[in-house]
């Protein structure tokens, strides 16, 4: 469990460097103030300081969960970009095969145009 607590906090601490946050939920938790003749009351701080930690802590969750659903949306929307550039390639291709297949059947009637001429001639000369 404290290794768990331990990870936790390194990611933090991370992540909050990263976000350009100074303040951790160790860094609020380790802190000491000095005791002055009229200052604050000590248990009165470090409950505040508690309730601190504690919302900074479901901050860190909040933005892992969003940084998390985030990099899902980034990947599916990959994928679907993937699947649309393949689709578009098939699309291509079944064009492509399309054009072929129009120029053969071309191709033939023109060449059984001619022979049909060629047979009308024939046909004449006899």
């Amino acid at each position: 469990m404290q290794d768990n607590y331990n990870r936790k906090l390194e990611d933090q601490q991370s992540l909050f460097k990263q976000l350009g946050i100074k303040l951790d939920a160790l860094t609020i938790h380790e802190k000491d103030f000095d005791a002055k003749m009229r200052g604050y009351d000590k248990e009165e701080v470090d409950s505040f300081l508690d309730d601190i930690i504690v919302d900074y802590e479901r901050f860190y969750d909040i933005i892992t969960d969003l940084l998390d659903k985030y990099k899902e949306m980034q990947r599916r929307q990959s994928n679907w970009e993937e699947e649309r550039r393949l689709l578009n390639v098939q699309r291509a291709k079944a064009d492509n095969t399309n054009a072929v297949d129009r120029t053969i059947v071309e191709n033939g009637i023109r060449s059984l145009e001619r022979a049909l001429e060629q047979l009308k001639l024939n046909i004449k000369e006899f």
